[in-house]
């Protein structure tokens, strides 16, 4: 009986550290420290969004993703970020806008993704796309947001 909970542990621990959701955008490295006091207090404001491609970030430490990250404050759900490539053309320069809304919007396919309303979660609302946005992770500490994958 041991031995039989032990493989089943096994394939517990296997098959956990993997993917659960297989994205058509790939991934790249991700990395960026908010500063929510001064360069990006923007996003303190609840319903707010900021944009980071490797046009606008500081050089050093910091890395945008595959397309570059967008960066939320939802309504319900808080901190979010996500890849602005949309994941229905998987292309750098097919990347999502924020419309009227407050939803992420393809330009070229018209797919739409919820990523500030409720709990923006990034899941595609409308349009072609069958896939939600790529997420990456967010942990807020001292009034500094950090972004990674």
């Amino acid at each position: 009986m041991r031995r039989f909970f032990t493989i089943c542990f096994m394939f517990i621990i296997l098959f956990a550290c993997t993917d659960d959701y297989n994205n058509p955008i790939p991934s790249r490295r991700v990395y960026l420290d908010l500063d929510l006091t001064f360069r990006d207090k923007i996003l303190q404001g609840t319903a707010s969004y900021k944009i980071y491609t490797t046009k606008n970030i500081i050089a050093g430490k910091e890395y945008t993703g595959y397309a570059g990250v967008l960066v939320t404050n939802s309504i319900f759900g808080g901190y979010k970020a996500f890849d602005i490539a949309c994941p229905n053309e998987t292309r750098t320069d097919a990347v999502v806008e924020i419309d009227e809304d407050n939803n992420a919007v393809c330009k070229v396919c018209g797919s739409k993704y919820e990523v500030i309303l409720n709990y923006g979660s990034g899941v595609c609302i409308g349009g072609p796309s069958k896939h939600p946005l790529r997420q990456y992770m967010t942990s807020l500490k001292n009034k500094t947001l950090t972004v990674s994958n």
